[in-house]
């Protein structure tokens, strides 16, 4: 068994939460009244409810060979966090679909499932281990941008803002049981790297085109001053994906486990915020 660093002790647990989200009377451009940023958001979200039930079987096929059962309580909480991020963005797409996107959002989540559908028959089971610990570094590090900086999170529409809140909490809470799993189970650092840049290069594609389709539903595809305020704050300075480049990179390293950045504090924090808010709902 390969050495790891472990998640911060006595600080998180990794426990499912059905929330049930009520997304009545969301704005179309939910995200501070942005295009691009919110449409950026909706493409990725298509990708979810296949994409986690993806995780959940790559990590399923080898969580026998997990003897610690402390891990083995991980194993299924990953899981059941997965299954409920699931549930929650197929509702989330059903109100993009009746927003009037509905081409966009079933087109969207069909390709979802096509490429899924691909890389399950394709890949071996060891492959779509390391897919998932890549996909995984991705959406953490997604996750860590927003909690990060509390205006990103308070510029979305209150009807949202839980949902990507909640999301961005557990798949930090969770970041590292894919990798953990995949170093015990293979550990080729050669594999992982190639698998994250082509696993990356997959998504970049697939979020740029489904972005576009949702701009060209609403006509603001031509529009310059649109775009160019969308890209700057997707990829300008302080951009909600360039301050994630650092972050990325770290998985290149052959020595990087995700709980180098130990960032249990920020989780913690938001955690009270959520609870908060559920309360007071």
């Amino acid at each position: 068994m390969r050495s790891r660093k472990k998640k911060p002790a006595n600080t998180l647990t990794i426990t499912p939460q059905r929330m049930d989200f009520d997304f009545a009377g969301v704005p179309k451009h939910w995200f501070d009244n942005d295009p691009v940023l919110s449409h950026f958001l909706n493409a990725l979200s298509l990708t979810f409810p296949d994409g986690e039930r993806f995780f959940v079987d790559a990590v399923r096929a080898f969580r026998d060979t997990v003897k610690d059962p402390e891990r083995q309580k991980e194993i299924s909480g990953f899981i059941g966090q997965e299954a409920m991020h699931s549930l929650e963005h197929d509702t989330f797409n059903k109100m993009l679909a009746a927003q009037g996107y509905r081409e966009q959002a079933e087109g969207g989540q069909k390709l979802a499932r096509y490429l899924i559908k691909q890389g399950r028959e394709r890949l071996s089971a060891k492959k779509q281990l390391a897919a998932t610990a890549a996909l995984e570094h991705i959406t953490a590090i997604l996750a860590n941008r927003l909690l990060k900086d509390p205006a990103l999170l308070e510029s979305m529409d209150p009807a949202v803002r839980d949902l990507w809140m909640w999301h961005a909490i557990e798949e930090i809470e969770h970041k590292a049981v894919a990798y953990d799993l995949y170093q015990d189970v293979c550990g080729d650092y050669r594999l992982r790297v190639r698998i994250l840049l082509a696993a990356s290069l997959a998504l970049a594609s697939y979020t740029s085109k489904y972005t576009w389709a949702f701009l060209k539903q609403d006509n603001l595809h031509r529009n310059p001053l649109v775009l160019a305020r969308g890209a700057w704050r997707l990829f300008g300075f302080n951009g909600l994906l360039t301050r994630t480049v650092p972050d990325f990179l770290q998985f290149l390293r052959p020595g990087f486990h995700p709980w180098q950045e130990d960032n249990s504090a920020l989780v913690a924090r938001w955690r009270g915020v959520l609870s908060e808010t559920a309360e007071a709902a």
